[in-house]
């Protein structure tokens, strides 16, 4: 597994798909900004750091739409490289398994992603300051909000690493994601429902304008539910790749 892991991530290097993605989180970080900045007075007498008051418009920005995203775009350009070159057939013409080769695309989109919001949280601090943010930097809420949103995207990706996996079409699982992302903007601020639309779920934690989690039960209920959810999702993907023709 760990050698299959490693192939994919050299694949993806290949394709310079992190640094763009990374200078593109750079917009919502810049307009939640600026958003904050510019409309300073509505949030002056919230009971919180400038860093969080920040943070609920920053968030606003990334955790419903641009995140999912993202995610969607690792897990269609995973599969790119093997329908582009033809690789997937000669893979599978291997003593490789599929229930492997299916995990190891599962994983490698899942650590591309904590990559991610690792360099998210390290740039909203740099163009923080540059903004002129000042207070103390609330580094474990700050942890807990990029570790949650990990948490609550892995479920999107296990559907989407199928969805590339079942279209060749190197835009048609995006589409669907963003589609479905701009769904879960909305879906995500119902409470009845949106824990059951997986492109809404990252978005309940990370976005603290409509109130984030509270509470030790609730965050661990919502890590177990989203982690069952995701566990689910890759057991139904890796059968349906067991069983599917590949031409």
């Amino acid at each position: 597994m760990y050698g299959l892991v490693k192939c994919e991530l050299l694949k993806l290097k290949r394709q310079k798909v992190i640094p763009i993605s990374i200078i593109i989180t750079f917009i919502p970080i810049l307009l939640g900004l600026f958003s904050f900045k510019t409309n300073y007075a509505v949030f002056k007498d919230v009971n919180t750091g400038d860093w969080l008051k920040a943070w609920s418009q920053v968030g606003t920005f990334y955790a419903p739409i641009m995140l999912p995203i993202i995610a969607s775009v690792y897990c269609a350009i995973i599969f790119r490289v093997e329908y582009a070159n033809g690789n997937l057939k000669i893979i599978l013409s291997t003593p490789v398994s599929r229930k492997s080769l299916y995990k190891s695309k599962v994983i490698i989109s899942a650590l591309m992603v904590l990559f991610l919001q690792a360099v998210f949280g390290i740039s909203y601090f740099i163009f923080g300051k540059l903004f002129g943010i000042t207070g103390s930097f609330p580094i474990s809420k700050m942890l807990e909000l990029l570790i949650l949103g990990w948490v609550g995207i892995l479920p999107l990706i296990a559907i989407q690493i199928h969805l590339s996996l079942k279209y060749e079409e190197f835009t048609k699982p995006i589409m669907i994601a963003s589609i479905c992302s701009l769904g879960g903007f909305f879906i995500g601020a119902i409470r009845g429902i949106r824990y059951l639309w997986p492109w809404a779920l990252q978005k309940i934690p990370m976005d603290l304008s409509s109130g984030g989690i509270e509470g030790v039960i609730p965050k661990a209920i919502y890590i177990f539910y989203c982690l069952i959810f995701a566990g689910i999702m890759v057991m139904i993907g890796t059968k349906k790749f067991e069983n599917m023709e590949i031409k």
